[in-house]
């Protein structure tokens, strides 16, 4: 794949985890029933790993170093953090705890989203 066509990849993905994850909080907390779907439990878990994988093609395929610690590291584990804050976000019982969640959830992406344009962290 060219890095193009990977970079587009992983910009759609970037775009469709962020929408569904807004879309699955939003829903979750309105109570709404369509949340309940098989797509709703499986769509998350598949474009997230796609997500990580087509980031580390772009690090593989531009040869950009992780060690020693540079934005692109940061930006990897703020993409590992915001994944885990979304499952808190969803999952959580307490609703103290889901926005909470999705607060630092949003905040990570602020950044993933910085460190994306300014390449500097």
């Amino acid at each position: 794949m060219s890095y193009m066509a990977l970079k587009h990849t992983h910009l759609l993905l970037v775009v469709l985890s962020i929408g569904l994850f807004f879309v699955r909080f939003l829903a979750r907390e309105a109570g709404a029933g369509f949340i309940r779907a098989k797509f709703f439990k499986i769509a998350p878990h598949i474009i997230d790993t796609c997500l990580l994988a087509s980031g580390i093609g772009l690090i593989l395929v531009v040869g950009y170093p992780l060690w020693p610690i540079n934005w692109l590291t940061v930006k990897l584990l703020l993409v590992v953090a915001y994944i885990l804050s979304g499952v808190v976000a969803i999952k959580a019982s307490a609703k103290s705890t889901r926005w909470v969640a999705a607060a630092l959830a949003i905040v990570w992406i602020l950044g993933i989203l910085h460190l994306a344009m300014s390449k500097a962290f």
